[in-house]
């Protein structure tokens, strides 16, 4: 990538870093005088010399600077820098008057005194030898890091990405890189093939080289996985190698090599060129979730009476539909309960745990994310864990302790918002329950699938084999909701109607559509909403109500909405800056991954209790957790999120963001999921055109799995 201007010049001093240096406003000296530079530079040493490409220009209020895109740091160029350097504690043993003493003893020799004879250093007064070791350990330590941001920063990645690859290869990290820089797109987060690529080729590894061709096919496949699919048709396969710069011949061969190696699976498919091409890790995951669902599904005995007496005794009569579910999820190894919203899913999850209680069994009921967990636990009196908690996944070992050698004691397992549960998550399960156990899986298959790799509960429906119950009827108080009304016309593929509009007696008005075509007016509209009409109403700005949005970028994606939403409902207090986040005390926040040693989730929400050192202490559902360092990365505000991000979870009022530029995200089940995740009270704001586009458009993220066929193929 070319940029527009270039600057040499030697790093002198910060005004502004941010913790993580991925942000900093810095003086540099050049042949013209000191120039202010901002951009991603807060992780260098005073002292270094620079050489940046980026571009001039002026701050209409801090005047002119130049913004630095892409960095290469040598050693120190002058006696003064060399100084600083020393003096900025860039190499640890020395202060400003040891570097004083060490750069007049050695003037600009001493780094390369460092590297091939550091016991002269004992010729500076105040260096001993304790005092040396600690020096040349740091030094030889801290060289990885430096050589590997170096060459890395010269491919535009960030510290972030250095620290991750220095952190998983330690002081081999550039002999790892040297070797094999394609490992870095298989291992590290971050870095795409494309830019490995680039590396491979400043570091001498020509396009023709096997490695390229191995590393293209593994990379494509972990790319898809991340787009939920487990496996990719060699025809698609074919097709996106050639978007990479390869000949089919290459990826052939690579993909045969790759199967010896035992990497790659390839499935025979009906029609040439449409052969199944897995990764070895997945399609032994899929094959063993599909032999453990055939070995536990089948009938375990009746249980008429059960249900019966557990309808007493919690003081509900379901109906017929309901009735059967339960009784069959008694009676099953594998029992899959599904239906739309206001079927009474969770009813049956009540009586079902009485009838088990009368039978002396012990169940558990679990979710695969916190909230979904404790909603769970809410609505039936009973303890509710996520599936991590549930199968004790250690930190130290990254894998669950809960498995095939030490497996859960329990009767059966009730699993909640099954449609969030990926393949990888349903192995961990299938692995961990005893003999005998039963598998109940409860979720609403029309909304979206997990974000991790397959689409289990699709899946397990759609072979045909397992018991499933699915609920159609609706009850009368869910029938007075327009949410609910609204829900099952969208999931119908018909358009939802607002409440002005709909006039049949007794509906609660609690959908509104709100039609704005300009982004900065649905904004607009967003706000004055959040802030006035809704605590009209009696819902809480900052507590009850949740803004969702298809995507994370653009005019209406949650990064600018919650920008938008922080200004208006937050805009002062004490406040904490990481990089190009702000987060203030009382900001609403949401969790981004498992963090497993501070028990926080990904998809927790909580609220930012109060500023701690380093960090920030963050309250989530009355727990407070301080959280500092890199352990804030993984919060981002979240008075807007994506609708990805709300399953399992349900708020007392949402607004869901609709416009034309998510047209990539617009389908049926993304807006079904967005509605279905209301209480009391609903909007659509936005483009009605989007809202169409979305409502008609079912399918669209299919995906590519292979455990439907092999449950049907099985059980044959």
């Amino acid at each position: 990538m070319a940029y527009q201007d270039h600057l040499d010049g030697e790093l002198v001093a910060f005004t502004y870093q941010a913790n993580d240096g991925s942000f900093a406003v810095a003086k540099v000296r050049g042949t013209d005088g000191i120039v202010v530079v901002v951009g991603a530079i807060g992780h260098l040493s005073l002292g270094v010399s620079l050489s940046m490409q980026g571009r001039m220009d002026t701050h209409p209020k801090f005047g002119k600077r130049f913004k630095v895109q892409q960095v290469l740091v040598d050693n120190p160029k002058t006696l003064t820098g060399l100084h600083r350097y020393l003096a900025s504690g860039a190499v640890a043993g020395f202060g400003d008057e040891l570097a004083r003493r060490a750069v007049e003893t050695f003037g600009l020799r001493l780094l390369q005194v460092l590297d091939d004879d550091p016991e002269q250093l004992l010729q500076v007064k105040g260096i001993g030898k304790k005092r040396l070791e600690e020096i040349v350990h740091h030094w030889k330590r801290d060289r990885a890091g430096r050589e590997v941001a170096v060459l890395l920063q010269g491919h535009d990645l960030g510290p972030a990405v250095v620290n991750r690859v220095v952190e998983r290869y330690g002081d081999r990290a550039m002999a790892v890189i040297s070797a094999d820089p394609y490992r870095l797109a298989a291992e590290i987060s971050g870095v795409g093939f494309k830019t490995a690529d680039q590396i491979a080729r400043a570091v001498g590894i020509n396009a023709n080289d096997p490695r390229r061709a191995n590393a293209a096919v593994r990379w494509l496949l972990l790319d898809a996985e991340g787009d939920g699919h487990c496996f990719l048709p060699q025809e698609e396969l074919e097709r996106l190698g050639a978007d990479l710069g390869l000949n089919a011949q290459a990826l052939a061969a690579a993909i045969q090599d790759l199967i010896l190696k035992g990497r790659v699976v390839r499935k025979a498919a009906a029609i040439p060129g449409h052969e199944r091409i897995y990764r070895g890790e997945i399609e032994r995951r899929e094959a063993g979730v599909a032999k453990a669902l055939m070995q536990r599904a089948g009938l375990r005995g009746g249980a008429g009476s059960d249900v019966e007496r557990a309808e007493q005794k919690v003081g509900l009569e379901l109906n017929q539909d309901q009735r059967q579910a339960v009784l069959t999820a008694l009676t099953h190894g594998v029992a899959i309960i599904t239906g739309g919203p206001g079927t009474g899913k969770t009813t049956i999850v009540k009586v079902l745990m009485r009838a088990a209680a009368l039978r002396q069994e012990e169940w558990v009921l679990c979710a695969p994310t916190g909230r979904a967990a404790r909603r769970l636990q809410e609505s039936c009196g009973k303890e509710g864990k996520t599936l991590h908690r549930l199968l004790e996944y250690s930190m130290q070992t990254r894998s669950f302790m809960r498995n095939a050698d030490k497996p859960l004691q329990v009767d059966g397992v009730l699993v909640d918002e099954a449609s969030m549960v990926d393949l990888e998550l349903m192995e961990a399960l299938c692995e961990a329950l005893p003999a005998g156990a039963r598998l109940v899986l409860v979720g609403d298959a029309d909304q979206l699938p997990s974000v991790g790799a397959g689409q289990v509960l699709a899946d397990c429906i759609a072979s045909g084999t397992l018991a499933v119950s699915t609920l159609h009827q609706v009850y009368r108080q869910a029938q007075d909701s327009g949410i609910v009304r609204n829900a099952w016309r969208i999931q119908a593929g018909q358009e939802p109607i607002s409440a002005e509009q709909d006039q049949q007696a007794g509906l609660r008005q609690d959908f509104f559509l709100v039609p704005r075509l300009r982004p900065d007016h649905a904004v607009q509209t967003l706000i004055k909403v959040v802030q006035e009409r809704l605590p009209k109403l009696g819902f809480d700005a900052l507590n009850d109500v949740q803004v969702l949005t298809p995507m994370h970028r653009g005019p209406l994606g949650s990064i600018a909405l919650n920008a938008a939403l922080q200004q208006a409902l937050n805009p002062t207090g004490e406040s904490f800056a990481r990089g190009h986040k702000t987060l203030r005390v009382g900001d609403r926040v949401i969790q981004t991954r498992n963090d497993y040693d501070n028990d926080i989730f990904n998809g927790d929400v909580g609220r930012i209790h109060a500023m701690a050192s380093g960090g920030v202490e963050v309250d989530f559902d009355g727990r407070k957790v301080a959280l500092v360092g890199e352990q804030v990365d993984q919060l981002e505000l979240a008075y807007a999120i994506s609708i990805h991000k709300s399953q399992g979870s349900e708020y007392p009022a949402v607004l869901v963001v609709l416009d034309t530029s998510h047209f990539v995200m617009l389908r049926r089940n993304l807006v079904y999921t967005g509605v279905t995740r209301a209480q009391r009270f609903c909007a659509v704001v936005g483009n009605p055109r989007a809202l169409r586009i979305a409502v008609q458009k079912d399918g669209g993220g299919e995906r590519y799995t292979g455990l439907s066929e092999r449950l049907s193929e099985g059980f044959a």
